[in-house]
């Protein structure tokens, strides 16, 4: 087996820079193959994703595998490379498997696959994997810009976007150690400034409802999201179902008991909080809100998106 992994410098506070040494000496100490591409902007891991799917094809390379090292950005893009070249190319051919080294901040995909968080665990559980497994993914088409795209984690509108937006905007953010405290201002500004907004759900048997003061919609491939809160406990990566939950906007009582059954996992039974589980739905808002995919922002605008679940073969140490 030969690796090619494409390394996020800065991933998790420059995480992917530091570490680089430690994890190319773990390769060669265990005399392993592998190449090394390095990110230097924003989508680059997308062209090397596709790149490298290209010299793999073209030179007929028997057994490969692509390991994203960085955090959930860094793993989206790997992802987003790998379809778009398998949409472009359609053919039979076997899919080359996508490993995960987590080092960045949020690792929501590692926790929600059950992917060891430390990286020298996660790069052992790679090398002794004898199979890659079909990872459930999630897929959204945007029928209002007539566009599609894939999401490992999760997908919002609402709350969490626009927390989102204000941690990436916030001076906290580029002062080094605040990172997390950033988070949490964005929080509590989220808290006070985001309104509810009319949001239609149509299911998957045709069935419409409708929430006129929706405040939190995400529609999540895993358990976690904002970098280890557990919003749907039973999502998995292993099933066919996407999780939807959605918050009607909350008092301030109500807030308070959200975070204290979320901490319990129990949030689920409040009656301004609603879940479903679903293979394919489609979710249609009026006004313009924050949105964001796997925590890379969409800005603001109307939504109106269907969603289903996809496969992608992936090195997680399970069969």
């Amino acid at each position: 087996m030969e690796y090619f992994l494409i390394v996020n410098p800065t991933a998790g506070s420059n995480n992917g820079q530091k570490l680089w040494p430690k994890i190319r000496n773990f390769l060669t100490n265990h005399h392993t193959a592998f190449r090394v591409f390095f990110t230097e902007y924003d989508g680059h891991a997308v062209a090397l994703t596709m790149r490298i799917l290209g010299q793999i094809t073209e030179t007929n390379h028997p057994d490969a595998a692509i390991i994203a090292v960085g955090g959930d950005g860094t793993l989206h893009e790997t992802l987003l490379g790998c379809m778009r070249f398998y949409n472009e190319n359609s053919n039979n051919q076997s899919r080359v498997p996508i490993g995960l080294l987590p080092i960045g901040s949020g690792n929501d995909f590692a926790r929600g696959a059950h992917i060891p968080l430390r990286w020298e665990t996660a790069l052992e559980t790679i090398l002794t994997s004898r199979s890659a497994t079909n990872i459930h993914i999630g897929r959204f088409i945007s029928h209002d810009s007539d566009s599609d795209g894939y999401f490992l984690n999760n997908f919002g509108i609402g709350l969490d976007a626009a927390v989102v937006h204000l941690a990436n905007h916030s001076f906290l953010k580029r002062i080094k150690g605040l990172n997390r405290l950033s988070y949490l201002a964005s929080v509590i500004q989220a808290l006070r400034t985001v309104r509810g907004f009319p949001l239609t759900l149509t299911h998957q048997n045709g069935a419409v409802e409708n929430f006129p003061r929706a405040f939190l919609v995400t529609t999540t491939n895993h358990p976690y999201f904002g970098g280890g809160i557990n919003i749907a406990p039973n999502a998995s990566v292993l099933s066919d179902h996407l999780d939807l939950v959605i918050v009607d906007k909350p008092n301030k009582r109500q807030i308070f008991l959200f975070t204290f059954m979320l901490i319990l996992k129990r949030h689920l039974v409040l009656n301004f909080v609603h879940h479903y589980s679903e293979t394919n739905f489609s979710l249609k808002t009026t006004s313009m809100r924050y949105g964001q995919i796997d925590g890379e922002e969409l800005g603001v605008k109307s939504y109106m998106v269907t969603y289903q679940t996809q496969t992608y073969p992936f090195l997680v140490g399970r069969s």
